[in-house]
């Protein structure tokens, strides 16, 4: 599946990404707040990518990898999908220097669109690094809303990081039971 843009190609992962998304895994700034830290070799990339493909298997996770003119220039995702309650997480992370170019908001809008059209979900989520500031404001221009605060919620290098929640309603579908 293909989700398409003006500029962007969004391509279900293949194996064969992995080449590509090592330019991006390896990057620590660019990994400066992911979960992990940035990897050294290629094969680490290929079992990271093994990984995700194997956990779309059971359609509770999808990840995309993001082409601009036949260059892999980022990832995006939507997982923990939940389809009792019509709600999944996204993520997202692009190569250092395709960034302030606005392909981040260009590729997120398309899989929301696709979330909430053709997936039927009626509520995203995503978590972020407090300290991520772009990523924070990225969200907010797509409507996320800020919902809390994770204190401590990831390990990483010994040390421990507070995660910021955002989420996002279909407001068109959503009636609030509360």
């Amino acid at each position: 599946m293909i989700l398409k843009t003006e500029r962007l190609s969004l391509r279900l992962l293949r194996s064969t990404d992995a080449a590509a998304l090592f330019a991006i895994l390896g990057d620590a700034e660019a990994m400066k707040f992911w979960d992990r830290p940035a990897i050294a070799r290629a094969t680490t990339a290929a079992e990271i990518v093994a990984s995700q493909l194997a956990a779309m298997e059971d359609g509770h996770f999808l990840y995309w990898t993001v082409w601009r003119d036949g260059d892999a220039i980022g990832s995006v995702d939507l997982s923990a999908l939940d389809f009792t309650h019509r709600r999944g997480e996204i993520g997202f992370l692009f190569r250092r220097d395709q960034w302030g170019h606005g392909y981040g908001r260009e590729a997120l809008d398309a899989l929301i669109a696709h979330a909430f059209g053709h997936l039927k979900l009626e509520r995203l989520e995503a978590r972020v690094h407090a300290a991520n500031l772009p990523a924070k404001r990225l969200l907010r221009l797509l409507g996320f809303a800020p919902e809390g605060r994770l204190s401590g919620f990831v390990l990483r290098d010994g040390a421990r990081h507070d995660v910021d929640v955002f989420g996002l309603l279909n407001t068109s579908k959503t009636k609030n039971g509360a």
